[in-house]
């Protein structure tokens, strides 16, 4: 009787090896896409956090930055996306150094010392989201009563502070001076930073000030300092203050993250235009209480940045020497997202 032969053993293992191993290359792979659509390749400063990409975003103890903690306590950074670190920092003396070195990848800056490091090639950058705009009430010349000032003309051989040297506050002052028709450096300008402002005029260290708010407030509440006169006005009415950069390093790596950056801010920016949100996060922010923020004369908080607008800025900075030679601001600034 013939024996049947035994039929061959199928082996599967190999098989189901590779199988498994192409759903993991596939998983990497479909990994991956969400890390780059989320902008982060692991390369460019940016991190996931539970499904979030990080964004380190340095600020200024300002009411300028007020929408910035508004978008973290709203939830409209976690809304885009975002895992947004905010780190405070007295002045853009240190933010400058912080997001250069890559520290931080998104920071505060008043527009002067944007355009001059810039012109200085201290910055390779560009403006993604405005900040703050300047009204005829929300930056002001202080100076005591008894000070005989009155007027621009006023101000020849007084000792006048400014934030810092070289910047915004001394240029809107020395544009109102020469509009007036007075000498533009016969000031002594000296620095003082806004929240001593007051103090300096109590103590007779300066002769004025100028100043922003909540330090006005103050200043006339507890020091009886009053405002002499506007300096955002004439060639100076309604300009812009502050903004938001990122180095073009991190906006050619992380375009999405900047994206997301950019509309959060619209939604903050929005938002701080109500006092009562507002107080939720400028007493932490400036030390102001809170029963005062409806006090506070404040400028405006823009939903757009536009070229135009701040041309102006870099026009007056030409004008009075702070930039030796003119500067296309088109070239400088990151469109906003189609909403």
């Amino acid at each position: 009787m013939a024996t049947r032969p035994t039929p061959p053993v199928r082996r599967t293992g190999g098989g189901a090896r590779r199988a498994a191993l192409a759903a993991v290359t596939a998983l990497a792979v479909l990994t991956s896409g969400c890390s780059l659509l989320n902008g982060s390749s692991g390369q460019d400063g940016t991190a996931q956090s539970g499904g979030r990409t990080k964004i380190k975003v340095g600020i200024i103890s300002l009411v300028d930055d007020a929408p910035v903690k508004l978008a973290q306590a709203k939830g409209f950074f976690a809304e885009e996306g975002l895992d947004a670190e905010v780190k405070v920092y007295p002045s853009v003396n240190q933010t400058l150094p912080a997001l250069t070195s890559g520290e931080i990848d998104v920071t505060l800056m008043n527009y002067v010392s944007y355009f001059q490091a810039i012109a200085k090639k201290a910055l390779d950058g560009k403006v993604i989201s405005d900040a703050y705009q300047g009204t005829p009430d929300s930056m002001v010349l202080l100076a005591k009563p008894e000070s005989g000032i009155r007027a621009p003309k006023d101000l020849a051989g007084k000792k006048v502070s400014v934030h810092a040297k070289g910047n915004i506050v001394e240029l809107l002052i020395k544009a109102v001076l020469q509009d007036n028709g007075v000498d533009p450096n016969s000031p002594n300008y000296v620095e003082v930073k806004f929240p001593d402002i007051p103090k300096a005029l109590d103590s007779g260290t300066i002769d004025a000030g100028g100043d922003l708010e909540p330090y006005v407030t103050q200043a006339e509440q507890q020091f009886g300092a009053q405002p002499t006169f506007k300096i955002v006005t004439g060639a100076t009415s309604d300009i812009p203050l502050s903004g938001y950069v990122a180095t073009n390093k991190f906006i050619s790596g992380n375009g999405p993250a900047v994206t997301a950056f950019q509309r959060a801010m619209v939604k903050a920016q929005k938002a701080a235009a109500d006092r009562t949100t507002l107080a939720t996060v400028l007493p932490e922010l400036t030390g102001v209480d809170r029963q005062s923020v409806a006090l506070l004369k404040l400028g405006v908080y823009p939903t757009s940045v536009d070229a135009t607008r701040l041309q102006r800025v870099a026009t007056l900075m030409k004008t009075y020497g702070y930039l030796q030679q003119p500067m296309d601001v088109s070239a400088l600034v990151v469109p906003a997202p189609a909403s």
